[in-house]
């Protein structure tokens, strides 16, 4: 592959990953702003992780399968696009010093 398709891969990885971590971060703390007002958003901002990872299963439960297909789908898609980028870069070649 050449470098700029390298490239392109990396930033739709990333893009992707941001994209999913935006998000579920989002929909968390407008989550926890219904159900438990500003100590809600306090708590989801302070346990962002739990909150980006419970959050979509929580809309899931509610019926909601579209939060949960965006923020799961689109950090699966970025992973495994950057796994993949990872896995195609060659490595440096070395040179004989003889």
């Amino acid at each position: 592959m050449r470098p700029h398709r390298h490239l392109a891969i990396r930033a739709l990885a990333c893009l992707g990953l941001a994209a999913a971590l935006y998000t579920g971060l989002e929909l968390g703390i407008r989550m926890a702003a219904d159900v438990a007002g500003l100590w809600g958003v306090v708590a989801a901002s302070a346990l962002f992780p739990a909150t980006i990872a419970g959050a979509p299963l929580l809309a899931l439960a509610w019926g909601q399968w579209v939060p949960a297909v965006v923020v799961y789908g689109g950090g699966l898609a970025g992973g495994v696009l950057y796994a993949r980028h990872r896995e195609a870069t060659p490595a440096p070649e070395s040179s004989p010093t003889s």
